[in-house]
């Protein structure tokens, strides 16, 4: 109950700050009070370690309670779609796949005029639903790293399904394949775990099918792409029955390539966790050749979270530590609104 109470609390709280309320203490009449000492008023030492599993648990209920206090989802860049993002991470500095346009409809795509390999998204959609990965192919377009091929209307019409189940959001984007070295290869992506402008930990990520999230393989590094997880003798990994795991320790692969950009990767989605005004979120991104080029954020990734023990503590710990820097800087005066970059802003 009291716990329930304290995050509708900081519901109330963040929607009243960004409504232009102060961050700063409002002392009332009596400004002073006598025999507090600054002891009386230091913090207890925590009972538990932090833990990012419950970070993010409790974050997605406050997301929850912030769209039922609102009605609606909070106005945030990342609440406007994917397309809206793009145009933040651009005025940074930071590439996206290159775009081929935008409609309302799928019926409008100028499927003749498209590229032979191109991806087409939905504002509002994941790579399991709404993504698809195409290359040109007798009678239609096949969905990369699988063998069907589906004719312009049966594609049109999955898109005008899914969207009318409400699964996906108009608008609807065609945009560059990134060529992850074949011509049926999907490119490796950098799931970077950002903490206002700190990015210690990575899962790169080698998708194996299209859609299939139990074919993917991962291998959890730190910044410097130093692996972080032995198979040999990671806790996480004692127990015999796998299937209890979480799929990124389930199906490790340390044979990933770490991209020979990756310093350039960490750079890029630490800069823009900072311009998000968020303690975390998942910045994922890739490295295509010299390229640096921006995926997606995702502020309260699904599924379960868990990586062990010590990374749950070493990731808690940052959240933590990020939340407390973002407040200190909200009171100093930076805006909790995303900080656009100096090659475009917020029109």
């Amino acid at each position: 109950m009291l716990g329930e109470t304290w995050e509708r609390a900081q519901v109330r709280m963040a929607r009243d700050t960004a409504a232009g309320s102060t961050v700063e203490v409002q002392k009332g009449p009596i400004s002073t009070v006598d025999g507090v000492t600054p002891e009386d008023r230091s913090p207890v030492d925590a009972v538990h370690h932090a833990s990012f599993q419950a970070k993010l648990n409790a974050e997605r209920r406050h997301h929850a309670l912030s769209k039922e206090l609102s009605g609606a989802k909070p106005p945030t860049v990342i609440a406007g779609g994917k397309f809206k993002v793009y145009e933040l991470v651009r005025s940074h500095g930071i590439e996206v796949p290159e775009q081929y346009g935008q409609w309302r409809r799928p019926e409008d795509i100028p499927w003749n005029d498209l590229p032979e390999r191109v991806v087409i998204k939905s504002a509002f959609a994941t790579s399991a639903r709404g993504v698809f990965p195409l290359r040109r192919n007798v009678g239609g377009w096949k969905i990369i790293t699988q063998d069907r091929t589906m004719t312009t209307a049966e594609l049109v019409a999955t898109l005008v399904k899914l969207r009318d189940e409400r699964k996906i959001t108009r608008p609807f984007g065609a945009e560059e394949f990134l060529d992850g070295g074949g011509l049926e290869q999907l490119p490796i992506d950098v799931r970077t775990y950002a903490f206002y402008g700190h990015v210690p930990f990575a899962l790169l990520r080698r998708p194996e099918r299209h859609g299939d999230l139990d074919a993917a393989r991962f291998r959890p590094v730190d910044a410097h792409g130093a692996d972080l997880v032995d198979p040999d003798n990671y806790p996480a990994l004692a127990s015999t029955d796998r299937a209890q795991l979480p799929r990124e320790l389930a199906v490790l692969d340390q044979t990933i390539p770490v991209p020979k950009n990756f310093d350039e990767i960490i750079d890029a989605a630490a800069r823009l966790s900072t311009a998000i005004r968020l303690p975390f979120c998942r910045i994922d991104m890739y490295g295509i050749g010299d390229r640096v080029v921006f995926g997606e954020m995702t502020p309260r990734p699904g599924g379960r979270q868990w990586l062990g023990p010590e990374l749950d503590v070493m990731l808690g710990e940052e959240w933590e530590r990020a939340q407390a820097r973002l407040t200190l800087d909200l009171a100093d005066g930076a805006s909790p609104e995303p900080e656009w970059g100096p090659f475009g802003d917020d029109s």
